[in-house]
């Protein structure tokens, strides 16, 4: 009984940040995002655009969340093969989204990266209506 506790004080902290299922997270991503250097708009049909453009043409994709992970795919002009990334989501709600790179391939991956990335905070951006 004493060893059932112990795992359940242990395991309790761990439930409790568990993040939403994949689809209750794909409905709280989708919006515009504000950064630090760009605008990120989610939208319901799993594309997304960045504003300003982004160096390099990347400034449009897809995107989809599978097992806690935003998965989001670019095509650099002239290129023949996709870039990819793979985000750990740490936090997403109505006004946060907190994450970090942990995989990046394709054309164009910077050099020298290191992973996974510092964390990322954006903030949602109000409707404008």
């Amino acid at each position: 009984m004493r060893t059932c506790l112990i795992v359940a004080a242990f395991l309790a902290p761990v439930i409790a940040l568990a993040l939403p299922d994949d689809a209750t997270l794909s409905r709280l991503l989708v919006g515009t995002w504000h950064g630090h250097r760009h605008d990120t708009e989610y939208r319901a049909d799993g594309t997304w655009i960045m504003d300003p453009p982004d160096e390099g043409d990347n400034s449009r994709g897809k995107w989809r969340i599978e097992h806690g992970r935003l998965i989001e795919t670019w095509r650099f002009s002239g290129k023949s093969s996709d870039s990819t990334s793979v985000d750990e989501i740490i936090e997403l709600t109505e006004k946060i989204f907190e994450s970090r790179i942990i995989s990046q391939e394709g054309p164009g991956k910077p050099e020298g990266q290191v992973l996974p990335s510092e964390i990322f905070t954006v903030t949602r951006v109000a409707d404008k209506r």
